[in-house]
């Protein structure tokens, strides 16, 4: 029983397999965002290998993880450097919106922030998945979040949820902060991976035709 329990080819062995490649690709991931404005490249690059655990591709994880860096650094940084600005300025909107007592200034602000958020969650599977502009990648992340709203709130719960937790009380604080240094990142984007996958699959088959 204990041998076919630790078969690679067993639910428990395939399991226990995408955790360890998680785990592998969430310390390249936070090691390759620490410097911030590389974060674009770094999350690129996590998308582009979940992308290939999801499809069944056997490769080596960190060799993938930095090939599809390398790749895509310059348009992935400079989409990330845009979007870091635009979220800097719709939080300051909030504060002055707060500090005003000015109710159009935080709803300005809080619908600003959801399209920040809009594109980050599709831009950098699209920069992983497909060749293009940046802009015209940056465009169709706009029209992907508007057309797959639901999904997009299912993603956006995913991740306040998981902040929500780690800000609960200083013990969820303690205990969140070892399970974002070991699996958080990865963990969340292989999900939000999980969710967009018919998405992609339907972007796919329009493509072929």
């Amino acid at each position: 029983m204990f041998r076919s329990l630790f078969d690679p080819d067993s639910s428990f062995g395939r399991a226990m397999d995408l955790l360890l490649r998680l785990i592998i690709l969430n310390v390249l991931w936070l090691v390759c965002s620490l410097p911030l404005v590389t974060l674009g490249a770094s999350t690129t690059a996590l998308c582009s290998v979940l992308m290939k655990f999801r499809e069944g591709e056997e490769s080596h994880v960190a060799r993938r993880f930095f090939a599809a860096w390398r790749q895509n650094w310059k348009r992935a940084t400079g989409t990330w450097l845009l979007l870091l600005t635009l979220l800097a300025l719709f939080l300051f909107d909030l504060c002055f919106g707060k500090w005003m007592e000015s109710f159009l200034w935080k709803v300005i602000a809080v619908a600003g922030l959801q399209v920040v958020a809009m594109e980050y969650i599709f831009l950098y599977p699209l920069l992983a998945r497909y060749e293009n502009t940046w802009r015209a990648h940056m465009c169709n992340a706009l029209r992907l979040g508007i057309g797959y709203f639901p999904r997009f709130m299912l993603i956006w719960l995913l991740w306040a949820g998981a902040i929500a937790l780690t800000l609960y009380s200083p013990g969820t604080l303690h205990s969140m902060i070892a399970v974002w240094a070991l699996l958080g990142w990865s963990g969340l984007h292989y999900l939000n991976l999980c969710i967009l996958r018919p998405v992609f699959d339907q972007l796919d088959s329009s493509e072929k035709k």
